[in-house]
């Protein structure tokens, strides 16, 4: 489904003229200290070195035909939801400051001032927020107009009032606030006013309709964000995805005599929202056809509702006609088109973003090890993990199915990745992570992969005894919520318990339990399916990069 893709804007245009003048504006919201997606999803999305190769390629095509570029966020962009664990918080703080440097190296125009930016504390804050309703706080600068390519852009902030009381500041309602600020920028000369909103949505939506801007970057529970910009009165609402999952890109142009008015932009639509909005008629028209062959043949129906129905269907036919010629952009007025780009793994990376993470990930790895505790020790009469080594003594079989299997080479994935000293990878790669006697970050020799005693459970009294002890100290049957622990949507997005079995039984090791099962798909079939669709999806999304907005 090629809806949210990457569209490089070629300013050579049948309707542009000299006097255009134009502007491509990326926005992000909720990145949440995300450098990178977890890479063990079939499409993970995300990672600011695949953002900067789409900023770096837009700005080569602005250089070619005139425009320029600028980047802004919504706020929330140094630290991730949800609090951080004490061991966690060094390599969150190395997170927060690459974050912020490499974004402001990409050119970041401004970013507003979210919650969990304040996780590190306000002197960790960089660089400094648009709020204009917390402007007296220090890490706050005023909203001002900035000159980019020739526009002049009105760009301001807003965030939740009570974070006034974390700052030491009294907060003012931020529509007030908005509302004040748009209407100076506006006096100073702003052609185009732009609002990053570090609001609930509703909130959002009322500096929309009141304060008098062009454009409102929703930076709050933004999630997937939206492909379309919702308009309110005549600002449009923004949001893109959270983490980096799918940017904004607005290309807005203005023309000739709209320097200096005040007058609504026009939502051009775009390639994309075309695309869109055929995909909704059709599925429309399905379920229109299907109601319609229901109707014609049911007693009683009324005449007249169906006969509404109908001309309805007619008229969304009608539609997806007109919906099939080339878009073209407006033949009069100031207009954008908006899209939300989503950072897949089959876009290209920027190198000297690449070389930065990999400096970043070694300075983690240092700091992490440096910190790092062993696990509980073991504990006299309780069982602990002793390793799979010690399992082939009597189940020879079982181990050498294992070593065939994804589990063991967990370790080897991260080792590659130059992720086995971070804290948001490690457990899911070792055995019993910081359980006793267990692996622990640094602490896992005899422990790396996914081994016998993740399912099976720690197995020194059973080694001991030779598996004569009563009761049995191990479980033979490993449940769902064990695999839960890692295999779940945010790791394994297609995880399906009885499939995923299949992989892990067979000849020697479970072979019984494997025959029960039956035939049918196995994990590694789900996730092959899985990794051809995204690869599909990024082949449209790559080619359809080389088709320029007309």
């Amino acid at each position: 489904m090629a809806l949210a893709i990457i569209v490089l804007l070629v300013f050579a245009s049948p309707a542009a003229t000299a006097k255009d003048r134009r502007l491509t504006i990326f926005y992000t919201a909720e990145v949440h200290g995300a450098i990178e997606p977890c890479g063990c999803t079939s499409d993970p999305l995300g990672d600011i070195a695949r953002y900067a190769d789409v900023v770096r390629q837009a700005r080569s095509e602005a250089k070619k035909h005139g425009g320029a570029v600028m980047l802004v966020d919504a706020g929330s962009l140094l630290y991730p939801e949800g609090g951080i664990a004490a061991k966690e918080r060094p390599a969150d703080d190395l997170r927060a400051t690459f974050l912020a440097t490499e974004l402001s190296r990409l050119g970041l125009a401004g970013a507003a001032l979210g919650e969990t930016d304040l996780t590190g504390g306000a002197e960790l804050v960089s660089p400094r927020r648009l709020a204009s309703n917390l402007a007296a706080a220090a890490v706050v600068e005023p909203a001002s107009v900035r000159i980019v390519g020739g526009v002049k852009v009105g760009l301001l902030g807003v965030s939740d009032a009570a974070l006034g009381d974390a700052l030491k500041v009294k907060g003012e309602d931020p529509v007030k606030a908005a509302r004040r600020d748009s209407e100076r920028l506006r006096r100073e000369g702003a052609e185009v006013v732009i609002v990053l909103a570090a609001v609930d949505k509703a909130v959002a939506r009322r500096v929309a309709r009141d304060a008098g801007a062009d454009l409102v970057v929703l930076g709050r529970q933004v999630q997937a964000g939206s492909p379309r910009a919702e308009r309110v009165e005549r600002a449009f609402l923004l949001a893109p995805a959270n983490e980096l999952q799918r940017v904004g890109r607005i290309d807005l142009v203005l023309r000739s005599g709209a320097a200096g008015a005040p007058a609504a932009l026009i939502d051009a639509g775009g390639p994309e929202a075309q695309a869109l909005r055929r995909e909704e008629i059709n599925g429309a028209l399905r379920q229109l056809d299907t109601d319609l062959a229901k109707w014609s043949g049911a007693a009683g129906a009324d005449p007249t509702f169906v006969a509404g129905k109908r001309r309805e269907r007619d008229e969304l036919a009608a539609e997806r006609e007109r919906l099939t010629t080339a878009w073209a952009p407006p033949a009069a007025g100031s207009y954008f088109t908006n899209r939300l780009i989503p950072l897949r793994r089959t876009l290209p990376r920027d190198a000297s973003m690449v070389a930065a993470i990999k400096r970043l990930d070694a300075r983690i790895a240092s700091v992490n090890l440096k910190n790092a505790a062993p696990p509980p020790p073991p504990e006299p009469g309780r069982p602990f993990y002793v390793g799979a080594s010690r399992c082939g003594g009597c189940h020879k079989a079982a181990v050498a199915f294992w070593n065939k299997t994804v589990h063991a080479s967990a370790w080897e994935t991260l080792v590659k990745g130059g992720k086995q000293a971070d804290y948001k990878c490690v457990s899911c790669h070792v055995t019993g992570y910081g359980q006793v006697g267990g692996a622990t970050l640094g602490h896992a020799k005899g422990l790396t992969d996914v081994q016998c005693e993740t399912c099976h459970g720690p197995a020194s009294k059973h080694v001991a005894e030779k598996g004569l002890e009563d009761p049995i100290s191990v479980h033979r049957e490993t449940p769902e919520t064990t695999c839960l622990a890692c295999h779940n949507e945010h790791h394994s997005d297609t995880f399906a318990y009885q499939a995923y079995l299949r992989d892990i039984l067979g000849a020697g090791h479970g072979e019984a339990a494997r025959r029960k099962l039956g035939d049918g798909p196995g994990g590694r079939t789900l996730r092959t399916a899985a990794i051809a669709r995204a690869k599909q999806a990024g082949a449209q999304q790559s080619e359809t990069r080389k088709a320029p907005l007309p």
